[in-house]
């Protein structure tokens, strides 16, 4: 308040200002005990998020380790030029021999010569395309103002269920011809018909497959044709993902007669080994960053923000436990045969590749039980970090319980704030009348002076 600043002016009292600003500082003490505890309960608050990502990492690995894309991965090898394999979830080992007879292709149909291709073809009208696999749908193409060749070929690429694209090609007379090529491959993408409303559109545009027709079949459709082990397999497109499980095939070029591309599907480990080593990784990253978060400095006797936290100790046990996995069958049964074990010292996992690699050579199958089996790793994993990230898991419940109490803090603050702010407000009214007062006192005082001083005068 501007009063503040001229306090002790009337009465002398000059120190005023600096007593009131020793009262403020007092009274905010207040506060900064309560800031500083707020302080501490988001520094855990956020320390339990670094947990939380750090259990996170080790859920999304265990997972990674009992599905069936990495137990069962798999890869491939092509002899031979004419195609290309991928293979996915669902592929087995196994060899083919695969012939190419037809790749798949689209229909290309062609318009006659239009001399002026920005001249309108009428009033008006619409287009109706039906194709081969649709025949009892079909899509009608407003044409609207401009029934030109560029307008017609405009109209058609605007409606996406066309089914064909529509492009122009002028020669070196100037003749224009309209092309329309359909969006798919494949014998049912292909145009049944093409008719128009318009007659002067129809006349360059009208198609009937197999009769005569305004517009001509450039290119026909057709299927792609191959045989695997013997057997033929038609398809729509050069793209075939439904001949051989989990295996998609990406047709090139068509094979010479009594030749063949050898596929070869294989057992590809190397996922598994790889996902083996991200699990170790994510575990030990979350020791390292719960011995970060609880670690006490006896040096100079400080601690971390979750030093002797009993949550984040049961968090720890709890992922121990879940590493307890032993196998109901087959030769190796526990995680130790396969080169995994725990550094009693530290609680991080020590990653053995030798050992691992050999256990998936000689025994893939008890490997993948071992992780990905019933009571598996990736099982005990999942229930252990659900129960520790679920919506009522623990970090959850701590971190609710701490927030809580950092809201109930920040109520505290305003409300001691407000308190502050009137008391100050008392101090300073006390303060003003103190001043007032001993600024009327001295007026006396120096009135009485001044008569005193007269009156010895006249005596």
């Amino acid at each position: 308040m501007a009063s503040i600043t001229s306090l002790g002016s009337g009465s002398g009292l000059t120190n005023l200002e600096d007593m009131l600003d020793q009262l403020q500082k007092a009274e905010e003490t207040r506060l900064t005990q309560i800031t500083t505890r707020q302080s501490s309960f988001k520094t855990r608050i956020s320390a339990y998020s670094k947990i939380q990502s750090a259990v996170e990492a080790v859920q999304k690995a265990a997972a990674a380790l009992g599905d069936s894309a990495t137990l069962g991965a798999v890869k491939s090898s092509v002899s031979g030029e004419g195609l290309t394999a991928k293979t996915a979830a669902g592929a087995v080992a196994g060899n083919y021999k695969i012939s190419i007879t037809e790749l798949a292709a689209a229909q290309t149909l062609k318009s006659g010569a239009v001399s002026d291709r920005t001249e309108k073809m009428g009033t008006g009208g619409s287009i109706q395309i039906t194709l081969e696999g649709d025949e009892n749908e079909t899509v009608s193409i407003e044409l609207g103002s401009d029934t030109s060749l560029n307008g017609v070929a405009k109209a058609i690429n605007s409606n996406d269920q066309a089914g064909v694209r529509a492009t122009i090609i002028t020669d070196g007379n100037g003749e224009s011809y309209l092309m329309l090529t359909s969006k798919t491959t494949g014998e049912d993408a292909a145009i049944r018909s093409i008719t128009s409303d318009n007659g002067a559109v129809q006349d360059v545009v009208g198609y009937q497959a197999g009769s005569a027709s305004p517009m001509s079949e450039q290119e026909p459709a057709r299927n792609a044709l191959i045989t695997i082990n013997g057997i033929t397999v038609e398809s729509q497109s050069n793209t075939i993902s439904d001949a051989i499980d989990g295996i998609t095939l990406e047709l090139t070029a068509t094979t010479e007669p009594d030749k063949f591309i050898n596929v070869s599907v294989t057992n590809d480990p190397s996922v598994l080994s790889k996902a083996a080593k991200s699990f170790v990784d994510a575990y030990n990253s979350l020791q390292s960053t719960i011995v970060d978060l609880t670690a006490f400095d006896v040096s100079t006797e400080s601690q971390s923000a979750l030093t002797g936290d009993g949550t984040t100790r049961n968090i720890q046990s709890t992922m121990a436990a879940a590493l307890r996995v032993v196998g109901g069958e087959g030769t190796v049964r526990t995680l130790s045969q396969i080169g995994i074990t725990t550094n009693p010292t530290t609680g991080k996992l020590e990653l053995d590749q030798t050992k691992l690699d050999k256990a998936l050579a000689d025994n893939p199958a008890d490997v993948s039980r071992l992780f990905g089996g019933a009571g598996g790793l990736a099982e005990k994993m999942k229930a252990a970090t659900d129960n520790i990230l679920g919506s009522d898991g623990a970090i959850k419940a701590r971190t609710d319980g701490l927030q809580d109490t950092v809201d109930s803090l920040q109520d505290q603050y305003d409300r001691t704030k407000i308190s502050i702010q009137a008391t100050m407000d008392n101090y300073r009214a006390q303060f003003t009348r103190l001043d007032a007062l001993v600024a009327q006192m001295n007026g006396i005082s120096s009135y009485l002076t001044q008569q005193f001083e007269a009156m010895s005068k006249q005596s």
